[in-house]
C-alpha cells in the first residue's frame, strides 16, 4: 500500500492542486470560467487515462470516476454520475470536433 502511495504521490499531489485551483477559480470569476476550469481539468484527465490504460472503456470510466471523486461535498449533491459522464462525453467530442479540422464547428464523423 505504501509502494502504491509512494508512485503515485505525484499525480495525488497534483490532483489535490488542480481541485483546490478549481474551487479557487470558481469562487473568484463564478460558473462561465468555472466550466471552463471544469472542461480542462477533464482533458488532463482525459490525457492521463490514454497513458495509463489501453481499452476505452477503462479510460471513460476512470475519467468520470476521478473527476468525480474530485468535486467538493456539496457539488455532489447538485450532480449525479451521469451528469459527470455526459460532461466528460460532450468534452471529449469538442476535442475530436477541433482536432479534426482546427474548429469547433460540429463537422466530427459519428
Amino acid at each position: 500500500m505504501n509502494n502504491v502511495l509512494y508512485n503515485y504521490s505525484l499525480y495525488f499531489l497534483l490532483i489535490a492542486v488542480i481541485c483546490g485551483y478549481m474551487i479557487y477559480i470558481y469562487k473568484k470569476y463564478e460558473e462561465k470560467v468555472a466550466i471552463k476550469e471544469a472542461r480542462e481539468l477533464a482533458y488532463k484527465l482525459m490525457l492521463t487515462a490514454e497513458k495509463l490504460f489501453v481499452k476505452g472503456d477503462e479510460k471513460f470510466i476512470w475519467v468520470v470516476n476521478k473527476f468525480y471523486n474530485m468535486l467538493p461535498e456539496y457539488t455532489k449533491n447538485l450532480f449525479t454520475e451521469e451528469d459527470v459522464e455526459n460532461f466528460i462525453q460532450k468534452s471529449f467530442d469538442e476535442i475530436k470536433d477541433i482536432l479534426d479540422d482546427g474548429m469547433k464547428n460540429n463537422s466530427i464523423n459519428k
